[in-house]
C-alpha cells in the first residue's frame, strides 16, 4: 500500500499544511458526510494514510484546489527506498535516454550510462555502483509520467518526502530570485551577449537555477558536489563543460561552513579573479558584512586591501531554510581592478515586499562601474580605508543618499493639523469629595449575579469580515479595546451579511474579558460589535452607571478570569448617580488628554519628516514655530 503524510496531502490538494488538520477536524463537507480518512499507520511519530483512500476522499468531497491530484499522485514518492541521490540519478539516465527505468537491468543502465557519460563526468560511476529495486524504477518512471517536465520532475522529487528526508534545506525562492538578479546583472556588464557561469557546485540548486541566464555552465572541479551538479544540469538540459574561457561570472556559495573556511575561502576566491573575471560570494552576514575582531579582522582586511570589493550587501532574513534567522551577507567583487569606495547596502532594512529587483539591478551595475554620478536606490559608498580599520564592510541599516526636491506642503499641512489641537488650553480637573455616611452596608454582585436577576443583559458580539468594510459606510463596528470604530459598514451590507447581529443602544458597555479585561461606553447606539467583543446592558435598576462598569473593568488584572466572575459595586440611586456623573466628567477629561497626546506625537512625526526631507525649518523660541525652508 502506497502511504503518504498530511504535508503531502496538502501538496496534493494545493492546500497549507493547516487546512489538512481542519478538514480532518470537519467530517461535513458541501452538505454530506464525508470524514477524513484513518491513518494507516504511525512510522516516527508522523501519521501515515493510504494514498487511494485520500484521492477518493478528495473526490467525494470536493475539498483542494488541484482538480488533477490523481495525476500529481505518482510523484509523492509510492514505494521507492532509494534515496535522494539515487533517485536524481535515475531520473538522470532517465532524462539523458529516455528509457523507461522500468524495464532496465543493472547492466543495461551501466550500459546506457556509457553511451551518454563514457568519460565518467557525472554519471557512470554512480549508475555502475547503484543498487535499487523494481519499486524506485517505477517510481521514476511515474514521477516523470506525473510532471510537466524533466525539470518539474527533479523540483517534484525534491520538494516530496523523498527530499524532505535528506534534510537538504536549500535557499527559498525569494533569495534565489535575489541572487539571481545581482548575477545576471554582473554578466550583462561583462558582455551582452552573454558569458559563462562558474560553479564548483557548492549550492547545486542555486547553480542550475541561474544557468539558464548564461552561455554555458562551467563545472571545474571533478568532486562529488560537482558531479551532483553536472547531473542536475543535465536534467534541466543545460550543457556543462571544465574550461573556463576568462571573462566569466563566478558563483561561490559558503553557507554552513565555520568561520575560518568561509575567511579562507574568501580571501582563495577574490585574490585568483583575473582581469574580466566576477565573483558574486553568498555566505554568512556575520562574516561578510559584520564587525570581526582580532585574528578574523585581520583575515578579512587582507582579503580586501587590494580593492577588488564593488558591492557588499546584507540580505533580509529568513531566506535561507537551513537556519532561518541568519542574517546572509552577499559580496560582489571585480578581477584586475581597484576600487577604493565599494558599494554597500542593508537589503534587511528595506521592508519587506518593497525591494525593487529592476533598481537593484541598476545599483550592481553602477557599482561595478563605480559610477558616482548615478543615483542609486539602495547603495550607498563606503570607504575600504574605513572597512580595513575595522569597521564593518556593511554597517546595520546603511541606505543610499537621496536627492529630493523638497515640498512643503504636505509636511505643513500634518504640523498645522495637529497644532490646531495641541496649541487649545487645557483647564484642569478637579472633583469635590468629601467624607460619606459612617455606617453603610457594602453590597457588591457579580455580574453573573446581576445578569440572573435581570438587572444586566450579556450579548454576544458578531464575527464580522474585514473584505465588508466600506469606507463611507454609516454602521460602526466597535471593539472594547479599541476607542475608534474598527471598521464601518455600509447599512444595505449590514442588512444583508449581519441581519441577525445585536446592535447597541446608547449606554451600553461593550466589553471583552481575553486576553485581557478591557471595556467602553457606546453613548449614540446603532453599531455593531466585533467578536470577541460583547454587549452588556445595564437596567436602569442596576446600582452603577456604564461609565463606571467600564472604568472598573479597565482597571482589572490581566489574570481577572472569566467576565462572570467580575464584582461590580451596587449603590443606591443617588449615589450611582453622582459617581456616573463624576465618572463621566473624568472620562471626557481622559479623552481630551488623548488627543492631545495623539497630536503630539503626530506633530513629532511630521517635524522630524518635514526636517529630514529639507521641506520645513523650525525655530524655537517660546512657541515652536514652522516655516518654509526659503519663504
Amino acid at each position: 500500500m502506497v502511504t503518504v503524510t498530511l504535508r503531502d496531502i496538502a501538496a496534493l490538494a494545493g492546500v497549507r499544511r493547516p487546512v489538512v488538520s481542519m478538514w480532518r477536524k470537519r467530517p461535513m463537507a458541501r452538505g454530506k458526510l464525508v470524514p477524513f480518512p484513518l491513518p494507516v499507520s504511525t512510522e516516527g511519530g508522523v501519521e501515515r494514510f493510504s494514498r487511494d483512500a485520500v484521492l477518493d476522499w478528495l473526490e467525494r468531497s470536493g475539498r483542494g484546489n488541484n482538480d488533477e491530484a490523481r495525476l500529481d499522485a505518482p510523484a509523492l514518492g509510492g514505494l521507492a527506498t532509494a534515496g535522494l541521490d539515487a533517485l536524481t540519478t535515475l531520473l538522470c539516465l532517465r532524462a539523458l535516454t529516455e528509457e523507461d527505468m522500468a524495464d532496465t537491468d543493472h547492466d543495461h543502465r551501466v550500459s546506457l550510462a556509457e553511451q551518454v557519460d563514457s568519460e565518467d563526468r557525472f554519471l557512470l560511476s554512480e549508475v555502475t555502483a547503484l543498487t535499487v529495486d523494481q519499486a524506485d524504477l517505477r517510481f521514476v518512471d511515474d514521477l516523470v509520467e506525473a510532471a510537466f517536465s524533466l525539470d518539474d520532475a527533479l523540483g517534484r522529487l525534491e520538494g516530496g518526502e523523498i527530499g524532505r528526508a535528506a534534510a537538504d534545506r536549500d535557499l527559498n525562492a525569494e533569495a534565489v530570485n535575489l541572487i539571481r538578479t545581482v548575477v545576471a546583472a554582473c554578466g550583462a556588464h561583462l558582455d551582452p551577449e552573454g558569458v559563462p557561469l562558474v560553479s564548483a557546485g557548492e549550492d547545486a540548486a542555486l547553480a542550475v537555477s541561474i544557468a539558464a541566464e548564461f552561455s554555458e555552465l562551467v563545472v571545474p572541479s571533478d568532486g562529488a558536489a560537482a558531479r551532483a551538479l553536472r547531473r542536475r544540469a543535465a536534467i534541466h538540459g543545460i550543457a556543462t563543460t571544465t574550461w573556463n574561457p576568462g571573462r566569466s561570472v563566478r558563483l561561490l556559495s559558503l553557507l554552513g561552513r565555520e568561520r575560518g573556511a568561509v575567511l579562507d575561502e574568501l580571501d582563495n576566491t577574490v585574490l585568483e579573479l583575473a582581469p574580466g573575471e566576477i565573483a558574486v560570494i553568498l555566505g554568512p552576514a556575520a562574516v561578510l558584512c559584520d564587525d570581526l575582531r582580532r585574528d578574523e579582522e585581520r583575515a578579512r582586511a587582507t582579503t580586501l586591501r587590494p580593492g577588488g570589493l564593488a558591492l557588499a550587501a546584507r540580505l533580509p532574513r529568513g531566506l535561507w531554510r537551513d537556519a532561518h534567522r541568519m542574517a546572509l551577507g552577499l559580496w560582489v567583487c571585480v578581477g584586475g581592478v581597484s576600487i577604493g569606495r565599494p558599494r554597500v547596502a542593508d537589503l534587511g532594512a528595506v521592508p519587506r515586499g518593497e525591494l525593487d529587483l529592476d533598481d537593484l539591478t541598476g545599483d550592481v551595475v553602477a557599482a561595478l562601474t563605480a559610477d558616482d554620478a548615478r543615483s542609486y536606490r539602495y547603495a550607498r559608498p563606503h570607504d575600504l580605508t574605513a572597512i580595513l580599520s575595522g569597521k564593518p564592510v556593511v554597517p546595520r541599516g546603511v541606505r543610499a543618499v537621496r536627492w529630493v526636491m523638497p515640498d512643503a506642503a504636505p509636511h505643513l499641512e500634518r504640523i498645522h493639523a495637529a497644532t490646531v489641537i495641541t496649541s487649545e488650553p487645557l483647564s484642569g480637573f478637579d472633583v469635590l469629595a468629601t467624607a460619606g455616611p459612617g455606617l453603610v452596608v457594602l453590597s457588591r454582585r457579580s455580574l453573573a449575579e446581576l445578569k440572573d436577576a435581570g438587572r444586566a443583559r450579556v450579548v454576544r458580539g458578531s464575527r464580522i469580515d474585514p473584505a465588508h468594510a466600506y469606507a463611507r459606510g454609516t454602521v460602526p463596528v466597535l471593539a472594547a479595546d479599541a476607542v475608534d470604530p474598527m471598521l464601518v459598514l455600509d447599512p444595505f451590507d449590514a442588512m444583508d451579511h449581519y441581519s441577525r447581529a445585536q446592535r447597541t443602544e446608547a449606554g451600553d458597555v461593550v466589553f471583552r474579558d481575553t486576553p485581557r479585561p478591557a471595556a467602553r461606553v457606546d453613548l449614540v447606539g446603532g453599531s455593531l460589535v466585533a467578536s470577541p467583543s460583547k454587549i452588556l446592558r445595564l437596567d436602569a435598576n442596576a446600582g452603577i452607571g456604564p461609565r463606571t462598569v467600564a472604568a472598573i473593568i479597565n482597571n482589572l488584572p490581566a489574570d481577572a478570569g472569566e467576565w462572570q466572575t467580575w464584582t461590580l459595586p451596587v449603590l443606591d440611586k443617588a449615589h450611582a448617580e453622582e459617581l456616573e456623573a463624576v465618572i463621566a466628567a473624568a472620562a471626557e477629561y481622559d479623552e481630551r488628554l488623548r488627543s492631545r497626546r495623539e497630536a503630539a506625537g503626530e506633530l513629532m512625526a511630521a517635524l522630524i519628516e518635514g526636517v529630514a526631507a529639507g521641506a520645513v525649518s523650525v525655530t524655537a523660541q517660546g512657541n515652536v514655530r514652522a516655516d518654509v525652508v526659503g519663504l
